[in-house]
C-alpha cells in the first residue's frame, strides 16, 4: 500500500465528499512507499477523518420529462431508473478514498507520537548502516525510508507549525493509492 501526503488551503466539501481540485494543493504531494513508515502513517492517520474524493460535477440544466421520454423511445431504453427516479449523470463517481485533518484540529498527542515513531525509525535505519554495507543493496529499504521521514519531518513542520492563518486552517491531505 501506498499514501500520497498533501496539503490543501481550501477544501470544498460535501458532507463525507471531498471535491478534488489540484489548484488548492500547496506542492506536490510526498509519496509514501516504504513499508515500515506506511504502517506509522497508517496509526497516525486513525485520528483523521475518512472522506471520499470526487470530482467536480458540471452544472447542466435538467432536461425535461418531455426530452426523457423522446430519448427514452429512440434509444429503446429507460433513461431513468423507474424505481428510484435517479437519473444516471446526478450521482457522483467517487474517484478514490482520503484521510483529511485541519491542521490547527491536529490532536497534538498523536502528532507528538507519530514524531516519536519517526525518531525512532530514524535511529533504527541509521544504526543499520555501517561503513561496510553502506554501498550495499541490503541498506537501500532504510536509506529510502530515512529519505521519506525526512520528507514527512519537513512536510510536518512547514504545516502544522506554521502561524501563517491560512496554513493553520488548510488542511493535512493523505490519498490512498
Amino acid at each position: 500500500m501506498k499514501y500520497n501526503l498533501n496539503f490543501s488551503l481550501n477544501l470544498e466539501r460535501h458532507e463525507h465528499c471531498v471535491i478534488y481540485n489540484e489548484k488548492e494543493f500547496t506542492e506536490k504531494p510526498i509519496q509514501i512507499s516504504v513499508p515500515d513508515i506506511v504502517e506509522l502513517v497508517e496509526q497516525f492517520l486513525k485520528s483523521f477523518e475518512e472522506v471520499a474524493i470526487t470530482e467536480q460535477l458540471t452544472s447542466s440544466p435538467t432536461p425535461s420529462k418531455e426530452k426523457f421520454k423522446e430519448e427514452s423511445s429512440a434509444q429503446g431504453k429507460p433513461l431513468i431508473d423507474s424505481k428510484s427516479g435517479i437519473k444516471p449523470n446526478s450521482l457522483r463517481v467517487v474517484a478514490a478514498k482520503a484521510y483529511i485533518c485541519q491542521s490547527k484540529d491536529l490532536d497534538k498527542k498523536v502528532l507528538e507520537q507519530f514524531c516519536s515513531d519517526l525518531t525512532k525509525y530514524v535511529q533504527d535505519g541509521c544504526s543499520q548502516i555501517s561503513p561496510e554495507n553502506f554501498l550495499s543493496e541490503q541498506v537501500n529499504l532504510y536509506v529510502a525510508g530515512l529519505r521519506e521521514v525526512l520528507e514527512i519531518r519537513n512536510y510536518l513542520a512547514r504545516y502544522t507549525k506554521s502561524k501563517k492563518k491560512n496554513y493553520q486552517n488548510g488542511y493535512l491531505y493523505v490519498v490512498n493509492l
